[in-house]
């Protein structure tokens, strides 16, 4: 009933005034967002009785609040607010940039000119403050406070500040190489859920659209998850760019990967386990090329920044650890970016053998899914999504949490390194 109330509207405002026209294409993509997140496993799970009630509410707030309709910026903010009620790490939630420079074009006048005088670069969120004083006051903030300078690669600084909203803070650019940005501008909003614990809302570095993040920490000096697909810098923001860094595993190293370090230690880097037609036959490809050549007495098995997948793709390598177990030691690395199958894989692992599990608590993005089709398309076209439609099967206490190594490691060492010594003293 609400979609067809919303499409009827939505076909009716093109014989209404400018204003009308915004504030029913702001109500339609609200009405659409409110109806689907509700055939979302998570939202059945989670969403009863007085939340329910307290859902309803929201919706009903936001719908009436049109002071801002019009402005795509201002309405994602809005809509973001109804996921913020769901602990479903794989909901997602961005903006279709109305428009955007290639990276192609960085160095055209012309081209760089043209999309500064875009609506979309025009009306970007800004703040009207001092960005000197700003940046003095952050640079004496404690080193593990989320607040202060962060870095994205050597090309982006921003000021991550708390604001007079409780739980609110705001990341604005100080300095950008980018053509694309200028001082002022808002690059990240991030909305405290639980001690420690946020919602974020960034802007692409390069691309500009925002874009929903479910779940935000600060770790190591770093924004964990602040990672953008597309990029062509493989960074997150953290307040010290150039330290080394010896928790996240780069992108562009293979994901399955074998080798012996010495002649007691052997290394194995599950980094996926996706499950596409392609990806199968390259996991196959790996496990058979490996699958008997596990003979040292030591295994560090790698699932750093392991993003995820399926059984079909992960079944194999669990079979295959449980039989090496029986014969040598398995040494396990977690991080951050270790999520879904590869946090199910983790505690599955646990569960099986006797594993020794080191270095970061994972994402927690483990509890739902999508297996089937997930695109949310919005009436206006400014913003799309994905809905989940796989079931909890216990892992709920998980989510937003994640999975805690046994030894918690930090920025300060070669984690691989870390590890050879440690079995070479035992």
């Amino acid at each position: 009933m609400i979609r067809s109330v919303a499409v009827f509207l939505l076909l009716s405002m093109i014989a209404l005034p400018g204003r009308s026209q915004s504030v029913v294409r702001y109500q339609a993509d609200l009405d659409l967002l409110y109806e689907q997140l509700q055939t979302t496993p998570s939202f059945k799970d989670q969403i009863r009785n007085t939340r329910k009630a307290s859902f309803d509410s929201l919706y009903q707030a936001l719908r009436s609040d049109t002071a801002q309709a019009g402005n795509s910026f201002a309405e994602f903010r809005q809509l973001s607010k109804l996921f913020f009620q769901l602990k479903d790490n794989h909901l997602g939630f961005y903006q279709q940039p109305e428009a955007v420079l290639p990276l192609t074009e960085y160095q055209n006048t012309a081209a760089i000119e043209k999309y500064r005088q875009s609506r979309f670069f025009t009306q970007f969120p800004a703040v009207q403050l001092s960005l000197d004083s700003l940046q003095q006051a952050l640079s004496t903030t404690p080193a593990d406070s989320i607040e202060g300078i962060y870095h994205y690669d050597t090309v982006l600084s921003i000021g991550l500040y708390r604001t007079a909203q409780p739980g609110e803070l705001i990341g604005v650019v100080l300095r950008s190489s980018l053509p694309v940005w200028k001082p002022g501008q808002v690059a990240a909003y991030l909305y405290e859920q639980e001690p420690g614990t946020y919602r974020a809302l960034y802007a692409h570095p390069f691309y500009k659209y925002f874009q929903f993040y479910t779940t935000e920490k600060a770790r190591n000096q770093s924004l964990v998850n602040s990672w953008f697909y597309a990029s062509p810098s493989n960074a997150i923001y953290k307040k010290k760019p150039l330290a080394p860094d010896y928790v996240n595993i780069p992108r562009t190293t293979p994901r399955l990967q074998f080798s012996t370090l010495n002649a007691s230690t052997q290394y194995l880097r599950l980094g996926t386990f996706q499950s596409s037609d392609e990806d199968l036959k390259i996991s196959q490809a790996f496990f058979d090329r490996i699958k008997d050549s596990l003979t040292a007495p030591h295994l560090i098995v790698d699932l750093r920044n392991n993003n995820g997948g399926g059984y079909k793709a992960a079944g194999k390598f669990l079979q295959l650890l449980k039989r090496y177990s029986s014969k040598g030691k398995i040494y396990l690395l977690i991080n951050y970016g270790t999520m879904s199958y590869g946090e199910i894989f983790t505690l599955q692992l646990r569960k099986a053998i006797q594993v020794t599990v080191y270095g970061q608590t994972t994402q927690g993005t483990i509890a739902y899914g999508v297996n089937g089709e997930s695109s949310l398309k919005f009436p206006s076209r400014r913003f799309a999504g994905t809905m989940t439609d796989m079931k909890d099967v216990g892992y709920s206490p998980y989510e937003n949490i994640g999975v805690a190594p046994d030894h918690e490691w930090d920025n300060s060492a070669d984690w691989i390194q870390k590890l050879v010594d440690i079995i070479g003293q035992q």
